[in-house]
């Protein structure tokens, strides 16, 4: 009987330590935790996942370690969908007056397209921020694209604050780049 009693409370102390850890725990954003802890995802509250990608019309590519400390806007399109045609005049609004806080990244998903294609549409559009080419696409796949256009919000400390599947309102582009370039 001593042993059965002794092994309840053993029990009963790593239940209540459990139930207490998860308790004091709520109501804490995963935002408010050091980014040093954070995992890599390609979620809201999460730190970005880094790549390395050749830029259009350069022989430079272009690092997510380079871009360490900066808030980032990253949109994956593509030249053949429609509501990355439909946004690319917002986001070109948007660069001029967030441009010299916010890093812009559009990265083309080129396993998706082809060059002179993405030539066109940057011509087009009046694309002259920086096109990294998602040749392979797995970066795409890192960020668990599933449908152009989508675009990540990234704060100075590399976290995730805003993901969005599918064309950019003005509004809400608008928004997102406040709150990261602050």
């Amino acid at each position: 009987m001593n042993k059965r009693l002794k092994w309840s409370l053993i029990g009963l102390i790593l239940i209540g330590s459990v139930s207490f850890t998860a308790w004091s725990g709520k109501g804490r954003s995963i935002a408010a935790a050091s980014t040093t802890t954070l995992a890599v995802a390609p979620q809201i509250g999460y730190r970005k996942p880094a790549f390395t990608l050749p830029e259009l019309g350069s022989n430079a590519s272009i690092s997510t370690a380079t871009l360490a400390g900066k808030p980032i806007f990253i949109n994956f399109w593509t030249s053949w969908c429609t509501y990355c045609r439909l946004e690319a005049p917002d986001i070109q609004k948007a660069y001029q007056k967030y441009g010299n806080k916010v890093v812009f990244l559009s990265i083309n998903v080129t396993s998706e397209d082809s060059m002179p294609a993405i030539e066109g549409f940057v011509k087009q559009f009046g694309v002259t921020w920086q096109v990294p080419l998602d040749k392979t696409g797995s970066t795409a796949q890192k960020y668990q694209v599933i449908a152009f256009p989508t675009s990540f919000f990234v704060d100075k400390s590399g976290v995730i604050e805003d993901k969005v599947v599918g064309s950019l309102s003005p509004g809400t582009l608008n928004a997102d780049l406040e709150a990261i370039s602050k």
